[in-house]
This record gives C-alpha cells, sequence and structure tokens, in this order.
C-alpha cells in the first residue's frame, strides 16, 4: 500500500501524521494496531521459508553460507511485497470507480481481482462522500478508504485484499469513526449523521464478502486498549 499524502515516518515509532491545529504528532491506526500479536504470519513465513528452500534445493547447495541464508530470509518479504502492490491498485481502482473517474488498466496479479471490484460496486452501488480521507483525534490519526451514503446512514468502509477479514479490521473501522476533525479542519462524513456503519469488504479472486462491525462503540474500546498499549511500547523505560 502506498503512504498517504499527510502521513510521515518517525523513526523508531513509525508512521504518524501532523495535528492540522496543535502541529502534534500522532501515531497513525494502523501503527497503533501493529502492537496486536498476529501469530500467523509466524506460520506463514516459516512456510514461505520452507517452500523457497525446497525450490533451491539444488542451487542451495552450491551457494556460501550468507547468500544462502539472504535468499531464504527475503522469501516472505517478496511475496508480501507483491500482496502491497497488488492491494495497492485494486485500491486505487475502486477509487477511481467510486468517483466515476476512468482507472488505470488493471493487470498482473491484480487483474485476477478486478471482477471481484466490479461485483461489489454492482450490488453497492455507493454514493461517495469522501475517499481516501485523512481523519484526526486528540491522540491518533489515520485514512479511510471511503466514506459512502446508503439510504440515510453513512458508511466508512475499508477494502481489503487479503485470504480473509480479520477481527482487527474492527478496530480500524471503529478508530476512523472515533476521529471528528479532517485536514482542512472541518468534520467527517459520519459527524453529518446519526446512523453510522462500519463495514470490511475483502475483494478477492472468489468475488467479494462484506462484513458489518458489529459494536463501533465497543471496537473503539478495544482500539483504545492497543493505543495506550502502543504508547506503553515506545516509552524509553518503565523500570
Amino acid at each position: 500500500m502506498t503512504t498517504p499524502a499527510l502521513a510521515e515516518n518517525v523513526k523508531g515509532k513509525g508512521r504518524h501524521y501532523p495535528h492540522p491545529v496543535t502541529g502534534e504528532l500522532l501515531p497513525s491506526i494502523t501503527n497503533v494496531l501493529s502492537v496486536i500479536n498476529k501469530p500467523a504470519l509466524v506460520g506463514w513465513a516459516a512456510r514461505e521459508v520452507a517452500l523457497k528452500a525446497w525450490e533451491l534445493r539444488r542451487s542451495l547447495a552450491e551457494m556460501d553460507e550468507a547468500d544462502a541464508l539472504q535468499v531464504l530470509k527475503g522469501a516472505p518479504y517478496r511475496k508480501s511485497g507483491r500482496a502491497a502492490e497488488r492491494g495497492t491498485t485494486i485500491h486505487a481502482y475502486l477509487e477511481a470507480r467510486v468517483r466515476g473517474l476512468e482507472p488505470d488498466v488493471v493487470d498482473g496479479e491484480a487483474k485476477k481481482f478486478q471482477a471481484g471490484a466490479e461485483a461489489w460496486l454492482a450490488e453497492w452501488d455507493p454514493e461517495p462522500l469522501a475517499t481516501e480521507l485523512t481523519v484526526f483525534a486528540d491522540e491518533y490519526a489515520g485514512t479511510g478508504d471511503l466514506w459512502c451514503r446508503r439510504g440515510d446512514r453513512v458508511c466508512i468502509v475499508d477494502f481489503k485484499t487479503g485470504k480473509g477479514i480479520y477481527a482487527e479490521a474492527s478496530l480500524q473501522i471503529a478508530a476512523l469513526w472515533g476521529a471528528h476533525l479532517t485536514a482542512d479542519g472541518g468534520a467527517p462524513p459520519h459527524d453529518l449523521v446519526a446512523e453510522v456503519e462500519g463495514w470490511v469488504v475483502r475483494i478477492g479472486e472468489d468475488g467479494f464478502e462484506a462484513k458489518q462491525v458489529e459494536s463501533l462503540e465497543y471496537s473503539l474500546e478495544a482500539f483504545h486498549a492497543a493505543l495506550g498499549l502502543w504508547h506503553w511500547q515506545h516509552v524509553e523505560s518503565y523500570l
């Protein structure tokens, strides 16, 4: 995924946004959520290394140890890089289509996901209110994919292109809902109506699936717990 335009990386602390009023650097929502343990990634990385070792089982024997280790250690990152590129392409495609613009030609691996994107567009027919909007709370900030209107409701929508929808996505949506300021000092679309829904939409080779966040209030509470842990991790020492 590309870095949002307003974001900047702080050495040792990850992605931040400058608050439009105070100028204070606030951690991004995805930065905060990095504190959540993701045990599945360990198994995935181990499988990628094992697969690469099997694929190169003959040539590895001819490499010196340093070269072999470099090749094997890099295996998961090469695949995750391709996935990120695919995600960036599909996000850009959806943004253009939602806004009524002509999207760039989709090719490569992302082409397999285009039909799923079109299926979601056809079923939802969203009325866009904002795309790629950065919103600010007092202690954090983040950029959301889409705010759209469906009837009398405003939906905050986050697009995914992975193999599944994971529970922490609800915290990401809730954190966007809990922010009440935009970069230009205005209010985000979800502050303009009483009925707000959070949705995670996975676009895949097999079509799409959409899941609604059951309780934005409860998920926001959990996000603030993660935010507290993030701050604890980034102090010099409590000992």
